[in-house]
């Protein structure tokens, strides 16, 4: 009877300490909303509170549409309280993460917010879902709110500016432009106006923080404030749709300065999107709408024959510039007598709007190169109904031809008739070789030979006997010339030449010389050609490659008026000197040019 009553406390303790494990690996999600009813514009608070996580992991929300939910960050908090396990009072710690989110209401009705989840351990746990009643303000009565848009049709991929006015009837505050309403296939943004008059005024729209402009003007008969600004208007199908309304919600007080969620909205508008016709389109085009201007510009344009060379293309125009970076890839250097690099165009980073800069490095692949050809932008001008070709100026070039002696040339007999000709006009001739020790006669005429072979005759050969004490001696010449190399290399002499040169622009404060000067003789490239992608062959650190490529850089870019002058470094000529010594920079063959 002990023995069986002993069982049963042990199962019960066994299943009490189950129990308690299961309900230390549960995580429990509650969410809540700070407001069961709000006004269209609002802004409420919606936090999920988690306990029982292991780290605080962000739980996943999916938010509808007709909210604008902003992460806020979580905070923890520990409490620490006493409870009765198993009849015995023990002391647990729970840590709880309160997630906080902020939510701008849309759209008016009622909201539903899906339950919260998060996974852990390979379980999957979920909060409790939540609604709010979203609801109109009062209208504002003396408000109004006007949309200048074209009057035509607006063709896909176009992008065009509406200017609005809001004629402010009082004194306003805490305005939003969140809840008005257009199209899901239209691309909207806020821009501040290209011509505008009054006092500025920074206003934060549909996510852009721009500059709008307030000034007093007559609305039908009356004075009022007038604030203005501009949208970018970009369509990417075709069809018929209701464009708005453009609306704002905001405070006003009454002359008893009782404050007051009140809303002004424009018309709806009708607008008729249709697609760039087919016919008369240019060869190269790739959806550009709009004019545009094309700049080009070249690192260097005195070169030899497969130099590196930067390109760089600004274009000015109307944003987005839908079919841009295509129409670029699609331009023709490759069939003008240029190798272009297999990476492409790459986007530099511009602070100005309507304004691009791309770059690329090319290569002359012959002599006969004379320019590096316009570019060439086919585009279609709305305003027209015609497509154009807006081009930039060919850049003249200057291209040096680089000759090659091969191993062919060394080791054809020239007195052989048998051999083959050398047809190539550029191979400079060699020499005749009249000991032809580094030549033979063909297989044919080695056949043919009626001479015995004569052991004796070969040792008595001064040929012969010249070209076993040759091979002797190779051993010792070589170490003779290996001494010689290194107190009478022409590379390194080179090397430390264009060093003290080097030194002296620096001194003089042309840094950016000091590294075309030093880093070309190194790389055995023309100081001029030198580019920010070549200081990537040498052998020294990746730190003070991207500096001295920064400067090149940025000396380039100084041609589009736009980039501060290069900065000059009083370390970085000697880091670089430093890390090529190092790693035995100065040892680095001639390149073959191609």
């Amino acid at each position: 009877m002990i023995t069986q009553l002993r069982f049963m406390l042990a199962c019960l303790l066994i299943g009490g300490l189950s129990s308690t494990t299961i309900a230390a690996d549960e995580v429990l999600l509650e969410a809540e909303l700070s407001r069961a009813r709000a006004y269209i514009g609002d802004e409420i608070s919606y936090q999920v509170l988690v306990r029982g996580s292991h780290d605080g992991a962000r739980p996943s929300v999916n938010f509808p549409d007709s909210v604008i939910a902003e992460y806020r960050g979580a905070s923890s908090q520990q409490f620490t309280t006493m409870r009765s396990i198993n009849g015995r009072q023990r002391t647990v710690t729970d840590a709880y993460y309160k997630h906080q989110y902020l939510l701008r209401v849309v759209k008016e009705g009622e909201i539903v917010i899906p339950p919260a989840s998060l996974q852990q351990d390979g379980k999957r746990f979920t909060s409790n879902q939540v609604s709010v009643t979203a609801l109109f303000p009062a209208r504002a009565q003396d408000d109004r709110i006007e949309i200048d848009l074209p009057d035509r049709d607006i063709y896909v991929g176009e992008s065009i500016r509406a200017r609005v006015s809001w004629w402010v009837a009082d004194q306003t505050q805490g305005l939003s432009f969140d809840t008005s309403l257009f199209p899901e296939s239209f691309k909207v943004s806020a821009a501040t106006p290209e011509q505008h008059s009054g006092d500025p005024q920074v206003l934060e729209i549909f996510g852009n923080r721009i500059q709008g402009y307030v000034d007093n003007a007559i609305y039908q008969g009356q004075p009022m404030a007038r604030l203005q600004f501009d949208m970018v208007i970009t369509p990417t199908q075709s069809g018929a749709f209701e464009f708005g309304p453009v609306r704002v919600v905001f405070t006003r007080q009454d002359d008893f300065s009782r404050a007051a969620r009140m809303y002004a909205e424009s018309e709806t508008h009708q607008l008729s999107v249709i697609t760039v016709p087919s016919e008369g389109k240019p060869s190269g085009y790739q959806g550009l709408i709009g004019s545009f201007q094309v700049l080009s510009d070249a690192s260097n344009t005195k070169v030899n024959v497969g130099d590196p060379i930067e390109f760089r293309v600004l274009v000015s125009g109307p944003e987005p510039m839908i079919g841009l970076e295509p129409t670029l890839e699609s331009q023709s250097l490759s069939s003008n007598g240029f190798r272009v690099s297999p990476d492409g165009w790459k986007e530099v980073k511009r602070t100005r709007t309507s304004e691009r800069l791309f770059s690329t490095t090319i290569r002359a692949t012959d002599d006969s190169v004379t320019e590096i050809p316009a570019i060439r932008l086919p585009s279609f001008n709305p305003e027209t109904g015609e497509f154009e070709v807006f081009s930039s100026s060919a850049i003249p070039l200057e291209v040096r031809s680089v000759r090659t002696v091969t191993l062919r040339d060394a080791v054809i007999n020239p007195t052989d008739t048998d051999a083959p000709v050398a047809t190539n006009d550029e191979r400079i001739e060699l020499a005749e070789n009249p000991s032809a020790l580094w030549s033979h006669p063909s297989a044919q005429k080695i056949r043919s030979s009626p001479r015995a072979f004569s052991l004796k005759a070969v040792s008595t050969d001064p040929v012969w006997i010249t070209t076993g004490l040759c091979i002797a001696g190779l051993p010792i010449a070589s170490l003779l010339y290996v001494r010689r190399s290194k107190s009478h290399d022409p590379r390194a002499a080179e090397i430390q030449r264009a060093w003290k040169r080097a030194k002296k622009l620096h001194a003089m404060g042309d840094s950016v010389g000091a590294i075309r000067v030093y880093g070309g003789a190194v790389l055995d490239i023309e100081p001029e050609s030198l580019t920010g992608a070549d200081l990537e062959q040498l052998a020294i650190s990746k730190e003070i490659v991207q500096r001295s490529a920064a400067i090149l850089t940025e000396s380039e870019s100084v041609h589009y008026g736009s980039l501060p002058e290069a900065r000059s470094d009083t370390s970085l000529l000697h880091a670089m000197r430093r890390d090529l010594k190092s790693h035995s920079a100065t040892n680095h063959r001639r390149r073959t040019h191609r």
